[in-house]
């Protein structure tokens, strides 16, 4: 208490000292009034003398970003063994496990002695090739003029089989006539008979027209109904139908009869008149008929055998034509002239290409080395492998548990010792494979995107990868937000009381987590993680500073 305040203290307890006792009757309103006021005060301010003070947090909108940790060892995407083109020795060979080299940088030195020796060999092999195809060309030359003779004799020999064939056809032609003309009465009776026994058959079908017409009219007749409507009509007209048809069946019958007798009278029979006739010669001229065929045949077999002749002659001069060097022959020779040409560009150009020797062809380190200096290098064997330091990853082990986490595309920084790089989560393997302990994990690959010379392939790596980020959205320290069986919650302080409110959590970073509903931006949340807190409980609101001080209550 200050000097000023004692003084004036001491000064009003003189003054009431010196006043006059207030009676009884007037003491006791005034006590009960005072007592009313106390009451009043106490039910007014009386609701928070219980109440406790919490730290709280405002909820409040801010970016967020997920991101995920882990290691690999860094590998380079891009590798190439480099093998020898040709059989020499090595000259000289300047890559050296792990030392750096540059695009267009010659490595490889060979001796070339052996592969100039051998390219001359080749060119002798190719004039020999050319010479020895020339050879038989001019052979093949004089057999194609032996050839050509032998092809006008068989060209005269086939004209006077021609001739002969034409002269044969013209006696055959002759010949048929003659047989014709003996054979011809026999041919018109063989007719006469054919047409008899044709109308003969037409007149059995007939026949067997009328019989099925009288048939069905009977039948008619006795399946005619006694109450069916113009029954004697139908009755009569169907008995005409019979008649008709009876009488057709009888002058069929006559007629019949008289073509069966006009075939006997030609020789023939019902049955075989059509082939008796034709086969035989009725007319009794089957001496002249015989002789006539028999010198028909005769010619005939001479005509066809001079056919055969001329086939096989026209035959002989195909073949013949071919008997020089065959087009198969031909083409092999131009083969064997070509695998000589190629065999000296061959040889060629693997003097070439010893000459060139082996350059490095894009920027990188030297991983490995075959084929050591004056050692003799065969074609096809390893030499050294190239891996570049411009196209390198960090090649990864994921516990399959953390697969949601590997975002393809997703953005990363790698840690190298002392060297911080930009990488691009650029493969995530699609299956889940058991790693030395056992446990399952994915493989995936980063992509340093800007790499330098400090790079070096093998050495492991620290990745920092970024699973999700967000701006603008309400978010709370990850400290605050407490985690029970039925997911997340916080407490929250409204009204001067405690309410617990369970929340939907979204990504997540080191500090701060993205609240995607349960509480709205303002809200004030209980910092404080004790067990003592519960819903419903009184308390007061502490925000606490940017600096860890108190501001105020509320």
């Amino acid at each position: 208490m200050s000097k000023r305040s004692d003084r004036e203290y001491r000064q009003r307890r003189r003054r009431r000292g010196r006043r006059k006792k207030l009676p009884g009757w007037v003491i006791a309103p005034i006590l009960g009034a005072v007592v009313l006021v106390v009451f009043g005060l106490s039910k007014i301010f009386g609701g928070n003398a219980n109440a406790v003070s919490l730290q709280v947090v405002e909820a409040r909108r801010e970016s967020v970003k997920e991101s995920f940790h882990t290691s690999g060892v860094v590998v380079s995407g891009k590798s190439k063994t480099f093998y020898s083109p040709v059989n020499a020795p090595v000259k000289e060979n300047r890559a050296k496990v792990g030392e750096p080299v540059k695009k267009g940088e010659k490595l490889i030195v060979f001796d070339t002695a052996n592969l100039d020796r051998d390219n001359k060999n080749s060119q002798l092999n190719t004039l020999s090739a050319k010479y020895t195809n020339q050879d038989a060309k001019e052979q093949s030359s004089r057999a194609k003029i032996s050839m050509e003779k032998a092809k006008k004799q068989e060209k005269a020999a086939i004209s006077e089989l021609k001739s002969q064939i034409k002269k044969k056809e013209s006696e055959i032609k002759k010949l048929k006539k003659v047989a014709q003309d003996a054979a011809g009465k026999d041919a018109e009776n063989a007719g006469k008979a054919d047409a008899l026994q044709k109308k003969m058959s037409d007149n059995l079908d007939s026949q067997s027209a009328s019989r099925t017409k009288k048939e069905n009219a009977e039948r008619q007749l006795e399946n005619i109904s006694d109450t069916a409507p113009d029954r004697e009509q139908t009755k009569a007209q169907l008995i005409k139908e019979a008649e008709e048809a009876a009488s057709e069946i009888g002058r069929l019958e006559r007629e019949y009869r008289a073509l069966e007798q006009e075939l006997k009278q030609l020789g023939g029979s019902a049955g075989s008149a059509g082939a008796g006739g034709a086969d035989t010669d009725g007319a009794g001229n089957s001496g002249a008929a015989g002789a006539a065929s028999q010198a028909l045949a005769q010619a005939e077999q001479e005509l066809e055998a001079l056919k055969g002749s001329l086939t096989q002659a026209e035959n002989s001069r195909q073949t013949g034509a071919d008997a020089g060097l065959t087009d198969a022959q031909l083409k092999n020779m131009k083969v064997s002239e070509n695998i000589a040409q190629l065999a000296e560009l061959t040889t060629e150009e693997l003097l070439k290409k010893g000459k060139e020797g082996i350059k490095a062809e894009f920027d990188g380190i030297i991983s490995d080395v075959k084929a050591p200096e004056g050692s003799d290098a065969v074609q096809g064997g390893e030499l050294f492998t190239l891996v570049s330091n411009r196209d390198v990853g960090v090649e990864l082990e994921v516990s399959a548990g953390d697969f949601e986490k590997l975002v393809p595309d997703g953005k990363a920084v790698v840690t190298m010792g002392r060297h911080i790089y930009q990488g691009t989560l650029t493969s995530v393997n699609k299956i889940a494979l058991a790693n030395e302990k056992g446990n399952p994990v994915i493989g995936a690959k980063v992509r340093i995107d800007n790499p330098d010379d400090d790079i070096c392939i093998g050495v492991s790596a620290k990745v920092n990868m970024t699973v999700a980020e967000k701006e603008d959205v309400l978010c709370l320290p990850n400290e605050v937000i407490n985690t029970a069986a039925d997911g997340e919650f916080v407490y929250i302080i409204r009204d001067g009381t405690v309410e617990k409110r369970k929340v939907e959590v979204g990504i997540m970073s080191t500090g701060m987590s993205e609240i995607v509903s349960g509480i709205k931006e303002g809200d004030q949340v209980v910092s404080e993680m004790s067990d003592s807190i519960k819903d419903g409980m009184k308390a007061t609101a502490v925000s606490v500073s940017d600096d860890g001080g108190e501001e105020k209550e509320r």
